[in-house]
């Protein structure tokens, strides 16, 4: 029998197809996370078989061939004695314990039942502790150009530039000259006269600066 060798080539190709049973799928089902328990559990590999099974795949029979040492021709024929025994043998009520496949057997409606072995792999999952790398290196992005976090934690780090305020003391004396120049004229009008001397003059009387001669 040829169980080992089709087991192999199902675990290379994925897909194997015996006539009058059925074709075999192996089946990927992702990874998955554990939040609550913090594991992740790797990706998980599975066997299952559809009906019906119509004729492998065309580069098959060149695989069986040379694996077997056999010609083309011959591996057609040991192939398909192969699969009529097998479908003869689950006909008869015989169950088929196809190891790393499964389990092959007639159902009660006559149908074909296929039961699998179970997970090609079975690894352990994984803790997923959250690790934290406060040093760690990465690329950041500042306008067109790329910095690492560590360029840029530089870059802050750098004390400024002290700024000269040398125009604040000019600004506020002006600031405080406008407003003086508004009181004024509110309070005085904008007439000419308002900024001039309001005060009388008075003529200062005549004194004799000089004597007759008699």
């Amino acid at each position: 029998m040829m169980y080992p060798e089709l087991y192999q080539y199902l675990l290379q190709y994925k897909q194997l197809t015996v006539p009058g049973i059925g074709t075999f799928l192996v089946e990927r089902k992702p990874a998955r996370v554990d939040f609550p328990n913090k594991q992740i559990f790797p990706p998980v590999f599975s066997i299952s078989m559809q009906q019906p099974g119509n004729f492998p795949a065309r580069d098959f029979f060149a695989w069986l061939s040379k694996m077997l040492g056999i010609s083309d021709r011959d591996a057609i024929v040991r192939f398909n004695d192969f699969a009529f025994d097998m479908k003869k043998q689950v006909d008869s009520g015989d169950a088929i314990d196809w190891t790393g496949v499964g389990m092959i057997r007639k159902g009660l409606a006559g149908e074909i039942k296929f039961v699998a072995a179970g997970p090609l792999i079975n690894e352990e999952p994984i803790p997923a502790a959250k690790v934290l790398r406060e040093n760690a290196e990465h690329t950041v992005r500042v306008g067109e150009e790329e910095k690492t976090s560590v360029q840029m934690a530089e870059m802050l780090a750098q004390p400024g530039e002290k700024k000269s305020y040398w125009w604040a003391l000019p600004l506020v004396m002006v600031l405080l000259a406008v407003i003086f120049i508004g009181w004024y004229l509110s309070e005085h009008g904008m007439e000419t006269a308002s900024s001039s001397n309001r005060k009388k003059l008075v003529p200062a009387e005549n004194l004799t600066t000089y004597k007759v001669l008699p």
